[in-house]
């Protein structure tokens, strides 16, 4: 699954790579902790009504879906990972997967496992060796609820809220190890392809999803352990990178 990661790279070289347009707060930059609920940086793509043109946008989004008939904000926590083999099923999803997928790009994520005396949980961080961003497959949706929305995820107006799901494949290999779902992780030159408006029926979307070609190679992520302290989600900074402190 991927209930935590971190997103602390540079915004210009992300979004040029993408040929993006920055529509995020300013504000809502480096962190090393985000858990489900907080706002992260989505990329999406849509038709402008006025122009007609496709426009590619670096967002924020509240993490974690609400469709259409969510009643309340917290029906999020529930909705933040999306298992992709039932995408075109959920209620939840269905909807999206036609019309509003995206990617959240990140710089990587964090599973839990008991270390080798299975008396705690020993966290991991898992990033491309290389540093290089990875781009998660997502799907996001345009929330009204009760109006008058506030924050980063917010429209202009606060008349809805973008919130978002990270989709998620069983896990294999060494992943497999850590947890048995891991984040559907796309290679870069198949992010235009997942973001392609063109692409508006959801079962062709459901197939395409499934078709393990379109992923990065497990082999290029490095699996290491980091500081336990980011088992709490008030801490936050690069520290939390760092390998934990063992005594002999």
């Amino acid at each position: 699954m991927c209930g935590r990661f971190a997103f602390f790279q540079e915004i210009e070289p992300l979004i040029d790579d993408l040929g993006a347009v920055d529509l995020t707060d300013p504000h809502l930059r480096s962190r090393w902790n985000i858990p489900p609920t907080a706002p992260i940086h989505v990329v999406t793509e849509s038709v402008d009504k006025e122009s007609g043109e496709v426009v590619r946008a670096l967002r924020a989004a509240r993490w974690g879906l609400l469709p259409p008939f969510a009643k309340d904000a917290s029906f999020s926590s529930r909705t933040f990972n999306a298992r992709r083999e039932t995408l075109g099923e959920k209620p939840s999803f269905r909807g999206s997967l036609g019309r509003y997928r995206a990617i959240v790009p990140m710089d990587g994520y964090y599973e839990w496992a008991h270390d080798e005396k299975g008396k705690r949980k020993q966290p991991y961080f898992i990033a491309p060796e290389n540093g290089s961003p990875l781009f998660m497959a997502a799907l996001v949706s345009w929330w009204k609820g009760p109006g008058g929305h506030e924050g980063p995820a917010a429209s202009e107006d606060g008349t809805f809220l973008l919130s978002a799901t990270i989709i998620t494949r069983e896990a294999t290999g060494e992943l497999a190890e850590l947890h048995d779902r891991t984040p559907v992780m796309l290679r870069r030159d198949e992010v235009d392809s997942w973001l392609d408006t063109s692409m508006d029926d959801r079962h062709a979307a459901q197939e395409w999803i499934l078709e393990d070609s379109h992923l990065l190679d497990d082999a290029t992520l490095s699996v290491r352990e980091v500081d336990p302290a980011v088992g709490k989600v008030g801490n936050d900074g690069p520290e939390l990178l760092e390998g934990p402190q063992r005594l002999l």
